[in-house]
């Protein structure tokens, strides 16, 4: 099998040719890495693009990609921390640390992808084995910084990526390599196990993680990855859930079965019926009261942040929802203003009766609409200023040509490295919201503060969910009970469930009584 890899022409005379002498690039790399980490990346990135450009030694290029395999591992922890806890959409250092980590990881799978697709073609291997397997397993590494580096940043995954990862897992299925493990002292290292790792990290929905969670979820994947199993024999039932399949020959990632759709060519398929065994299990345990992992924060909000996780990641590998409606493009514009005083206020105005309530109304941000469906939208920022957003956020949106407030739940969202807005996706919450204010049942008068009730909707019949109240974070406890008050009726209800926690606030389902 040869690679038809997604690689740049060679040129053996260039007119302006890059250093490829080995002892000089070592020493220009020493001497680079004293810069600043974007500084010092986005130039080892250029050096590398051009050294990609040139035809050269197959023995010559491997050294000279170790080289800046060296210098990459040393960069992107370094480049990490400059936007790995930045606001969204990215901008300045934080921008350019991306874009120079992104770079770097791209060029380094050129190059090895150069020397796999060379090492490929030979009739006869003069590195045998070992050397083919070394160069699979550097190509998917790359793969995966490709990924990480992506996901961190909220940027799509550069083109050809997922092309080139599906053929070269192939490749090396192909071959019988895809279970030799790189070196006797790391037996789990196969190209069968860090596929499966990269193609659960896809399927876990990565562009809607908080801050934190990917590292956490990196750190799952590769220590219950061997419970998932990757093949080419179609598994009886091809619509069942715990399978996702794996399109070779094309640019993009696997995709749950059950999603419905039909692709050409050749496919494998990814097997997590174990994967989720062993999540309920794990659920189970800690919904007992058994300890969470090392890593994770031992406070009850930590606690349960990592339950919702492990919940996320069980629908998303193993239960995942079918797609119940069809998005349907368009090029609505819309108006939104993020956080719960701003969909508070936006709701139905001051509220005379809340304790120093917020004032003067927050500005709307411009969006447009890229497509929709009943439950939600995916919207584009459009303002020459966009707004800063979080995963997990509330957002009070309104569609022009209508009057009607909806509030909706940030689920996800995508830079595009271009300094310019996100796209993001938001989950519908209420079509109807009502600015309300609640306090502990026995608070004093003047201790309510501001809630938005989401209420029940009724022509839905007993499929809508029950009536539901954002409040700050922190200020209730689950199956309290409250005085509410919803425009000039003061009332009681109880919170009998949590459903979110987001950056200020917290969703309860409540219960109205006597």
């Amino acid at each position: 099998m040869s690679l038809a890899l997604s690689l740049p022409a060679v040129d053996s005379h260039p007119s302006n040719p890059p250093e490829t002498g080995l002892r000089k690039v070592v020493l220009w790399l020493d001497e680079v890495l004293r810069k600043a980490p974007a500084e010092a990346a986005g130039l080892i990135g250029d050096a590398l693009a051009a050294t990609n450009r040139v035809a050269m030694s197959d023995g010559k290029r491997l050294d000279l990609a170790e080289k800046y395999w060296e210098a990459a591992t040393h960069l992107w922890p370094q480049l990490e921390k400059q936007f790995v806890r930045a606001s969204h959409p990215l901008s300045g250092d934080a921008l350019e640390a991306a874009k120079a980590a992104l770079t770097l990881a791209s060029e380094l799978a050129v190059a090895y992808k150069h020397l796999l697709a060379s090492e490929a073609g030979k009739r006869i291997s003069l590195g045998g084995q070992r050397l083919m397997v070394a160069l699979v397993h550097r190509c998917l590494q790359c793969t995966t910084r490709i990924l990480v580096n992506s996901y961190l940043s909220y940027a799509p995954v550069p083109p050809r990526t997922w092309h080139d990862a599906h053929l070269i897992y192939a490749f090396a299925r192909e071959r019988n390599l895809h279970l030799v493990p790189v070196s006797a002292d790391q037996p789990e290292a196969t190209p069968d196990r860090l596929t499966i790792q990269s193609l659960l990290l896809a399927l876990a929905n990565p562009y809607g993680f908080l801050p934190g969670q990917l590292t956490i979820v990196l750190r799952y994947v590769q220590e219950y990855a061997h419970w998932a199993k990757l093949t080419d024999v179609a598994p009886v039932h091809r619509m069942a859930k715990a399978v996702a399949i794996v399109p070779v020959g094309h640019d993009f990632p696997p995709f749950s079965a059950n999603k419905g759709g039909s692709i050409e060519g050749s496919k494998l398929f990814l097997l997590t019926f174990d994967l989720a065994f062993q999540i309920q299990e794990q659920l189970r345990a800690l919904e007992a009261g058994g300890d969470v992992p090392s890593g994770i924060g031992r406070d009850p909000v930590a606690r349960l942040q990592y339950l919702t996780l492990l919940k996320r990641l069980l629908r998303q590998w193993a239960i995942p929802p079918a797609r119940q409606f069809n998005r349907l493009p368009s090029r609505a514009r819309v108006v939104t203003c993020a956080g719960l005083s701003g969909v508070w206020q936006y709701s139905r105005g001051v509220h005379a009766t809340v304790n120093r309530p917020p004032t003067g109304l927050p500005p709307m941000a411009n969006c447009q609409v890229i497509n929709h469906t009943p439950a939600g939208y995916a919207l584009r920022q459009t303002d020459a200023a966009p707004a800063a957003l979080r995963i997990g956020e509330l957002v009070a949106l309104r569609i022009e040509g209508r009057n009607g407030l909806q509030v909706a739940m940030v689920r996800w969202f995508r830079n595009t490295l271009k300094g310019s807005g996100l796209e993001f996706g938001c989950e519908l919450l209420s079509d109807n919201p009502e600015a309300a204010a609640a306090a502990a049942e026995d608070a004093a008068p003047n201790a309510l503060q501001p809630a938005v009730v989401l209420p029940e909707d009724k022509a839905a019949g007993g499929e809508a969910p029950p009536a539901q109240i954002i409040v700050p974070a922190g200020a209730f406890n689950l199956e309290q009970a409250i005085t509410l008050r919803r425009g000039n009726e003061t009332g009681f209800a109880v919170l009998t469930k949590l459903v979110e926690q987001g950056p200020g606030f917290e969703l309860y389902e409540f219960v109205p009584v006597s």
